[in-house]
């Protein structure tokens, strides 16, 4: 269900699950065209690896655009693919642990953004009608004409010469 358009922190989530799927995709890439490393791989083969980063990297940049449309589905559907991409990062962390701890900072971020960042839209709604009422108020007074100023006496701010008053001439 699309209420609104995107705001700035579905902007960050959908960047950052474009920046881990691409980096999956690469990983993937490399792992499939390259040759095997020296050493064992968590439970899968390194081609494997390759062949399941990459397909889970196209998943996450699909997932990013589809953060964009603030459905609810595509909000589950990102944070289950963030959060399983860090195990996944865990078990090739032998093979590129720095590429690894890169992707498993950005899902985790994107984890964030998708959870304690999200805006409620109960929130959300109640604050645009206030400050939608405070915007007017504040227009409101800014185009009033404007009133006369009182003094402490309690006379308005116009001010007769004393020599009418007294009914000297000039």
């Amino acid at each position: 269900m699309r209420t609104q358009a995107a705001n700035g922190w579905q902007y960050f989530v959908a960047t950052l699950l474009f920046i881990g799927g691409a980096v999956n995709v690469i990983q993937g890439l490399t792992a499939f065209f390259d040759d095997p490393p020296p050493g064992e791989l968590f439970l899968l083969e390194y081609d494997t690896w390759g062949v399941l980063l990459a397909l889970w990297g196209a998943a996450m940049i699909v997932a990013g655009l589809a953060v964009l449309s603030r459905s609810a589905w595509a909000r589950g559907l990102a944070l289950v693919l963030a959060a399983v991409n860090v195990l996944a990062q865990l078990g090739f962390a032998e093979v590129s642990p720095l590429w690894s701890a890169v992707v498993i900072a950005v899902n985790l971020l994107a984890i964030y953004g998708l959870t304690a960042g999200w805006p409620d839209r109960e929130r959300e709604s109640g604050r645009t009608e206030q400050h939608e009422g405070a915007y007017r108020s504040g227009y409101d007074a800014a185009h009033a004409a404007p009133r006369p100023a009182q003094s402490p006496e309690g006379t308005t701010g116009t001010q007769q010469d004393p020599r009418h008053t007294t009914g000297q001439g000039y």
